[in-house]
């Protein structure tokens, strides 16, 4: 009996389905023998007279139309061959007197509920998204500890004054963290300089970061693009000389007082009024103000004959027009 109790066979499996569907249509007073019409002590010859008789009550072909009777047929069958069998009819006679356990394993309850796929995976991800959380509290609980003492412990060697002081990871360690004690904070330092504030270093926990929300931001991310970042326009400095000023004011939606197009324009520009400047100072000190006169005489000469065979030019082709 010991045996019975402490593991379920498909054996038994079968009379807890039995048991369950009998009361739920006929009855919680409703048992195999009850069902047939027998007593507990019936005798083969009285089982398979009683089966014969209720058979005859139950058959399809004798109740038409009526809803469940091949169900309820089948299970007198079912029910009359457990009673016949000795061994499986010991594990009822147990089951009815000690009851049937309410609680039968987790393979009766699967086979008896059969949850969908779409269920059982929606049941894993929210109970291992708890069991995250779960841990995500439990290191903010350790995290926090660490930063109380480490604050205290700063705090207590600054007495009150703005300095660097170095805390032991533990009483009596050999190792220690340095620290920076302003104003009744503390930070850690950087290797660049910066502080960053030691409270900041426990992170509470949050249902927004376990592992299914981090998975549905990262292709929500994926497929938009990723959170838009900032776009810094390099500063671009030009001549005032060189910076053509417009009396329109622009209008309209999204417009700009900088226009972010022309940047490759201003840099060439500013690059060509550096090569200007590096080929002016390089220029020869022999030239005097006469020879440069001089050219510039002659340059604008030049211009004005060209300027004037252009012009006659287009006469001529107007007369020959004509």
């Amino acid at each position: 009996m010991a045996k019975l109790t402490c593991r379920w066979t498909k054996e038994d499996y079968e009379i807890f389905d039995l048991v369950h569907d009998l009361k739920a249509e006929e009855g919680d007073d409703v048992t195999f023998y009850s069902y047939l019409r027998i007593e507990k002590d019936a005798t083969p010859a009285q089982l398979t007279k009683a089966y014969r008789k209720r058979s005859l009550e139950l058959h399809p072909d004798k109740n038409p139309g009526v809803p469940g009777i091949q169900q309820k047929f089948a299970r007198l069958g079912v029910i009359t061959g457990i009673l016949r069998d000795g061994e499986r009819r010991d594990r009822y006679n147990f089951f009815l007197k000690n009851g049937v356990p309410k609680w039968k394993g987790f393979g009766y309850a699967y086979t008896r509920w059969r949850p969908g796929m779409g269920f059982v995976i929606c049941f894993l991800v929210l109970f291992t998204a708890l069991m995250h959380y779960v841990v995500m509290r439990m290191n903010y609980a350790r995290d926090s500890k660490k930063v109380e003492y480490f604050t205290e412990a700063a705090l207590r060697q600054a007495r009150g004054a703005n300095r660097k002081v170095r805390v032991p990871f533990y009483e009596g360690s050999n190792q220690s963290l340095e620290l920076v004690v302003e104003d009744g904070w503390v930070y850690l330092p950087h290797d660049d300089g910066s502080l960053h504030p030691l409270s900041e270093l426990a992170t509470p926990p949050s249902l927004l970061r376990t592992w299914p929300c981090n998975v549905a931001r990262s292709l929500i991310y994926k497929v938009t693009g990723g959170p838009k970042e900032e776009v810094v326009v390099e500063d671009i400095r030009v001549p005032a000389e060189d910076v053509e000023v417009s009396d329109e004011v622009p209008s309209g939606p999204g417009t700009s007082s900088v226009d972010t197009s022309n940047a490759g324009r201003l840099r060439s520009r500013a690059a060509e009024l550096r090569a200007q400047r590096t080929g002016k100072a390089s220029a020869s000190p022999d030239s005097t103000p006469g020879a440069s006169e001089s050219e510039t005489s002659n340059t604008d000469g030049g211009s004005r004959k060209k300027a004037g065979g252009k012009a006659a030019a287009a006469r001529k082709r107007k007369m020959n027009k004509k």
